[in-house]
């Protein structure tokens, strides 16, 4: 069987590109052919991998791409729009809904790109949420029961030789001099006029713990500097200037990334922190608790079992929840490495054989970014 993915692929790194990357890598372990047209068109020779060009060429050149089955990881509402299409065609088509995207798209729609796209999004063989409650709002929407899932994005890395090696000098000496190494990741972004991904909070944490005598050190990965708005890099220049006016600045790293995963980060710290505002789900959490790492998280959603929860935009709660870890370390330690590690690959696998792909229009099929 031959699958193919459409998605983003590393670089840049990203929540969606990472679980693409895992994903292909485990299905070529598993004995399945897959490639993966990457709509962020990064520079990469990775093999299997193909830059998506022009959407509008690609939709064109969609329905003569061999493969059993395609499962689009698009956020793009207009390629929403025509996955029902190419039913036309015989393509088994999975669509994996990452975030609250597709909901958003669906309620702010106007009546007739709404009717569009629920028309499309009724006509493919499988929906996968990564969280319950996108599920049950499409089921509420009239979607089959048969062909709507959850199923939480993560999925363990393939290890490799060597997979620290990325991590920059100043980084890794920045968490081995920490008594205590908090780490979280994300954008500089904007949730109605907030900071989504709550560095703020972070950066007021450390402030605090600092003031009780509480030594530790927050590395925050950052992704999507290079691309950040006006708006968001003033914010950004700002939050610095903030942690230099508290005399953190050897406490509080803003490591930008590129192409380092956040797994060999995690390793090396104590604590994950997720303080979001919103969130489908939080695979980075995942990925902390599968490494043994204890996770802090806002109760936004639901999160990974083994989260300590704290109320969201709560900053008291916690501090009070990131003092009782700090204070009580070893129990959280032991609570985290007895947790079993999540397998959402073999969920997906078996999705992929229930549908059971077969090849149609076989003397037009064409395969490679040239059809060749």
């Amino acid at each position: 069987m031959k699958i193919v993915m459409v998605g983003p692929y590393p670089p840049p790194l990203g929540g969606i590109s990472v679980h693409v990357k895992r994903a292909a890598e485990h299905l070529r372990q598993n004995g399945l052919d897959c490639d993966v047209y990457d709509e962020s068109n990064g520079s990469h020779s990775a093999a299997g991998v193909y830059p998506l060009g022009s959407y509008r060429r690609f939709l064109l050149r969609f329905p003569l791409i061999k493969g059993d089955l395609f499962h689009v990881h698009s956020i793009r509402k207009k390629f929403r729009m025509v996955l029902g299409f190419y039913k036309l065609f015989g393509k088994k088509i999975v669509l994996t809904v990452h975030g609250g995207s597709l909901i958003d798209q669906i309620e702010s729609s106007n009546r007739v790109v709404r009717f569009v796209l629920l028309r499309s999004l009724r006509a493919i063989d499988q929906i996968l949420c990564v969280n319950e409650a996108d599920t049950e709002k499409l089921l509420a929407m009239g979607f089959k029961r048969n062909r709507v899932a959850t199923m939480p994005a993560y999925i363990r890395p393939v290890e490799t030789e060597g997979a620290d090696s990325g991590i920059p000098a100043h980084v890794a000496d920045f968490l081995e001099k920490a008594e205590f190494a908090i780490t979280a990741n994300g954008y500089i972004r904007f949730f109605q006029g907030r900071d989504l991904y709550g560095a703020d909070l972070l950066v007021q944490l450390l402030k605090e713990l600092n003031a009780r005598g509480l030594k530790a050190r927050v590395l925050f990965a950052l992704l999507g500097a290079r691309e950040q708005s006006a708006r968001e890099r003033q914010y950004y220049l700002d939050l610095r200037k903030r942690i230099k006016a508290y005399g953190l600045e050897d406490r509080f790293l803003f490591y930008e990334v590129h192409d380092t995963e956040l797994h060999p980060l995690l390793k090396k710290s104590d604590l994950f922190m997720r303080p979001t505002l919103a969130d489908g789900y939080g695979v980075s959490i995942a990925e902390a608790l599968a490494c043994g790492t204890p996770a802090i998280a806002s109760d936004v959603c639901r999160r990974p079992e083994g989260t300590i929860l704290f109320r969201t935009e709560n900053s008291e709660d916690m501090l009070r929840k990131v003092r009782d870890v700090m204070e009580n370390y070893p129990s959280y330690k032991r609570q985290a490495l007895s947790l079993p590690v999540p397998d959402y690959i073999s969920g997906l696998l078996a999705v992929y054989e229930r549908l059971g792909a077969k090849k149609t229009l076989k003397s037009k099929l064409v395969s490679g970014p040239n059809g060749k």
